[in-house]
Formats: structure tokens, C-alpha cells, sequence
């Protein structure tokens, strides 16, 4: 046992002699001098041109006090430190620890290197880590770029060429402003990674995230965590958004919402795109569009919607699966065109709407529609409307194309254009029993409607008709084509278009 102590304390003893030779002394020059004792200690008072050399660091000040049996000395007024040309440190004055290869800079500090300049007023400077800390404040100037950087804490890895800042963080450039509670930044990269209640402020817009990346020299950036991009008229929410600062473009991924103020409506979906300089939306995948702040409250499910401009007119298009969803409209067609410019909303391909007892379908569907309030409808070849009077009694309207006219909400007349039929029942007044069938065809008709029942029918080109007592034989007359739809979700829509179902069995 003794034989292994005396084997470690020797040991010990070898490292801290090698520990030891390794510690270089402190070279100094001076054009005067004198010695002291302070507390039997021996000092050495420099003055008049006074130098260190240090491994490869040399500092020159105005006097200082070295200490030999500590390697250490403090010295005082133009200190000026340089790391071998790649790093200069100034102050008012220095503690530098040789043995240690550290150094405490006070009072108007300022760190110079090809990358960036660093302003504070307490420094210090661990040569043996090739870093540069700071814990009282400090300015930051990017020498490149023209970037401006505070913080209360920080670190400049001049190895590594990168700056940590800590505790109330700001960027500032002309072109945008970043505010964070930590951010480092690489030097010879320009890049930025950004941590914790992150702002960035550009010219167009100002976004906040928990965490992320900018790219100053190629103006990119990525930004994660509740992300949320506010421009003029929109506010963008996504769970990560890459940006491009050149083409203004935003891709967006995962939770991605579209608030647009000025247009009062809402776009969802997994992805998103938007670019900020054309003021174009392209969200997909389980899409949604909400209207808000109206009469009617409206929501459209799609795989994908699109908001741009196109010669001065402000296009809205959803396209693949739609489903139209409202207090006073649902719909189901397998896409939507709004032009915001003249109202005119446009249901395209197998389009089938609902509006109170009434089905509507034909190759194409348009409303006229503005603030929650629809003027007119025209539907387009094989125009068919179905209304339904109870549970077997329907009444149907049937022509090559078919216009509707609205008065608050309600539809109040139709008009039957080329090879028009109609079947409906009526009753007498205050009866709710149905006692007659309507059996009509014309040309041209048009139909007065009251209280969602037909109430009068003109006809204007060779009518042909017969009106019958209902006695049972002629309940379940129907037109031809004539089919009651099944109303459907988006899901259910969109599993089916699969070929899946909901469930996904």
C-alpha cells in the first residue's frame, strides 16, 4: 500500500512540474523603473513606454505594477493588448494573470478584430479559451454588414468566430431590427441563431418566435416555435416559417393560419406560402377558409386555397374538394373563384348548394355576394332546383339556365331561361295540407317567390301545363335527373376521393 502512495504523490508531483515549466513568463520593457516592497512583497513599478509580452500577445500602456512570483501585473491608462494581429483590446486599465492567461480590462473597453468591434465598459479576456466575456452591457458593431449589437451579457469566441448574447438582445440594421433573449452570431458566416421571445422587425412587417436562424448575408432566416409574421393587413401563425428576404416570399409549416384584417377572413392548412411583395396566399392540405365579423359566418374546407392579384382584380380560388359551410349557404363542388372586385363568386364542376329547403345544382354555380349578403345567383346549364315541402312532396324547377334574385338573404324570384319545367304543390291559405300538383313546362318563366314558396308563375313562350288534385297516385312525381344530394363533410369528401374512408378502413 505505502509503495502506491508514494507512486501517486510522485505522480502529482511530476504533473505540477510539467504544469510549471509550462507557464511562460511574463517579458516586459520600460524606459524607467523602480522597485518596492508592499507587504514583504517585491513589486516592480514601469513607466514611459511600457510593454508585455506574453506568449504571443503584446500590451502596451501608459504604467503598471508587475508582479515576478505571481506572473502578474496591472497596468493602467492607453492600454492597448493585441493577440497576434487578429484580435485588439483597449481600456483605461487591466489585471492581467500570466500563469492563468486571463485578463480583467476596465473602463472604456474596446475589443477590435477583422469581423467586429465590441464596446463596454468591463472586460474579460481568457486567452488560454480564445474568448472575450462581458456580464455589464455592451455594443457590438459588425464591421461588414453595418449590424449593431446589445446586450447585458456576452461572449466573442475568437477561435470559433462566433458572439453568444445573453439577456435583453438587440440587432440593429437599417434594413430590419432583432430583439431576443439570446442570439449568437457567427462572424465569418453572417449567420444568426435566435433563442427565446424572439422579435424581428423588418421594413414590411414585424414576426416573433421562440427560436430560429437569420442569414444576413444571403437574407434568409427560419424562425420555429408559435411563430407569428404581422405585415399591414395580415397576421401569419405556423409552428415554422422559412423567409426569404429577397423575394419576400414565407413558406410556412404545420398549424399555419392567415388572418387578413382588411378582408375579415381567416385561411388554414398544414402549409402555407406567402409572398409579402405581391401580397399572394397559397395554403393546402385540410385547407380551410373562415369569414368573420358578418351576418353570416362562412366556412369553405378545400385541399388548397389561393388569394393573389391579377390586373388590379383581388382573386380568391380554392380548388380540389370543396365544401362550402354557413348559416344561410352550404355547398358542396369541387372548386370556388371569388373576385372580390365585383362580388362575383363562382362554384365550379358537379357544384351543389343548400340554401334553406332548397337544393340547387348545374354545371356551374355563381352568386353575386358582398358582406355577407348574396344579390344574385345564376346557374348554368342543367340548372335543377329542389325544394322540399315535406317528407315526400318536392317542388323542382328545371331549365337550361336559371337566375335567382335576393332580397336581405331571401331568395324572392327566379328566372327560367330555354326549356324550363316546374312541378310544385300548393295549399290553401293558412292550410298546411298540400291539396294540388302543378305540372308545367315553358320556354321562359319566371317564378315570384314568398316565404320560400312558389307563389305566382309567368310564363312567356308557349306554356304547357295542368294542375291536379292530389290523390295519391301523383305524390312522387319527380323530373328527370331529379336527386336528393347527401350533404358531406370535407373528410368525408376528401377520404372518398382517396378511395379511403374516415376511419381510414
Amino acid at each position: 500500500m505505502r509503495i502506491y502512495i508514494i507512486l501517486f504523490f510522485y505522480t502529482l508531483s511530476s504533473f505540477f512540474n510539467d504544469f510549471s515549466s509550462q507557464i511562460k513568463k511574463i517579458n516586459f520593457t520600460s524606459k524607467e523603473s523602480k522597485g518596492i516592497i508592499i507587504d514583504n512583497k517585491k513589486l516592480l513599478i514601469l513607466w514611459n513606454n511600457v510593454q508585455f509580452n506574453h506568449n504571443s500577445t503584446v500590451l502596451k500602456c501608459d504604467s503598471a505594477i508587475y508582479d515576478r512570483s505571481s506572473n502578474s501585473f496591472i497596468a493602467y491608462q492607453n492600454i492597448e493588448v493585441n493577440e497576434n494581429d487578429s484580435i485588439r483590446i483597449y481600456g483605461d486599465s487591466i489585471h492581467y494573470f500570466g500563469n492563468l492567461e486571463l485578463a480583467y480590462i476596465y473602463g472604456n473597453v474596446k475589443v477590435e478584430s477583422h469581423k467586429i468591434n465590441i464596446l463596454t465598459n468591463q472586460l474579460i479576456y481568457n486567452r488560454n479559451l480564445k474568448q472575450v466575456e462581458y456580464n455589464q452591457g455592451a455594443t457590438v458593431n459588425e464591421n461588414n454588414m453595418g449590424y449593431i449589437i446589445k446586450s447585458q451579457k456576452g461572449i466573442y469566441k475568437t477561435q470559433n468566430k462566433y458572439v453568444f448574447f445573453k439577456d435583453s438582445v438587440s440587432l440593429i440594421h437599417k434594413d430590419y431590427k432583432i430583439f431576443s433573449d439570446s442570439l449568437i452570431y457567427y462572424t465569418s458566416t453572417q449567420k444568426s441563431d435566435i433563442f427565446g421571445n424572439a422579435e424581428i422587425r423588418t421594413n414590411n412587417s414585424k414576426i416573433f418566435c421562440e427560436k430560429g436562424w437569420f442569414d444576413n448575408k444571403n437574407k434568409i432566416a427560419s424562425f420555429k416555435d408559435e411563430v407569428i409574421i404581422r405585415n399591414k393587413n395580415q397576421i401569419l401563425y405556423a409552428d415554422t416559417v422559412f423567409y426569404n428576404e429577397e423575394n419576400g416570399m414565407s413558406y410556412a409549416e404545420g398549424n399555419v393560419e392567415i388572418k387578413d384584417d382588411t378582408n375579415k377572413f381567416i385561411i388554414r392548412g398544414r402549409y402555407g406560402i406567402y409572398n409579402e411583395k405581391n401580397d399572394s396566399i397559397n395554403v393546402w392540405d385540410f385547407a380551410s377558409f373562415s369569414q368573420y365579423n358578418q351576418k353570416d359566418t362562412i366556412e369553405i374546407n378545400a385541399d388548397r386555397f389561393l388569394s393573389f392579384s391579377d390586373s388590379g382584380k383581388a382573386i380568391f380560388i380554392c380548388f380540389n374538394n370543396a365544401v362550402i359551410s354557413g348559416n344561410l349557404i352550404q355547398g358542396d363542388c369541387d372548386s370556388i373563384y371569388y373576385n372580390k372586385n365585383d362580388s362575383l363568386l363562382k362554384c365550379i364542376k358537379n357544384p351543389v348548394i343548400w340554401m334553406d329547403n332548397n337544393q340547387i345544382v348545374g354545371d356551374s354555380i355563381e352568386f353575386l355576394a358582398y358582406e355577407g349578403k348574396i344579390f344574385y345567383m345564376n346557374i348554368k346549364n342543367n340548372a335543377f332546383i329542389i325544394t322540399k315541402k315535406d317528407s315526400i312532396h318536392y317542388d323542382q324547377i328545371k331549365g337550361e339556365r336559371i337566375e335567382g334574385f335576393f332580397e336581405k338573404n331571401e331568395l324572392k324570384s327566379l328566372k327560367i331561361n330555354i326549356n324550363g319545367e316546374a312541378i310544385y304543390y300548393t295549399q290553401e291559405d293558412g292550410d298546411s295540407i298540400i291539396n294540388e300538383i302543378n305540372i308545367i313546362s315553358c320556354e321562359f318563366m319566371n317564378i315570384n317567390i314568398q316565404d320560400n314558396r312558389i307563389e305566382n308563375i309567368k310564363f312567356n313562350e308557349k306554356p304547357k301545363g295542368m294542375t291536379e288534385s292530389v290523390n295519391g297516385k301523383n305524390e312522387k312525381l319527380f323530373l328527370d335527373d331529379f336527386k336528393i344530394i347527401k350533404k358531406r363533410t370535407y373528410y368525408e369528401k376528401y377520404f372518398s376521393a382517396k378511395g379511403d374512408s374516415p376511419n381510414g378502413n
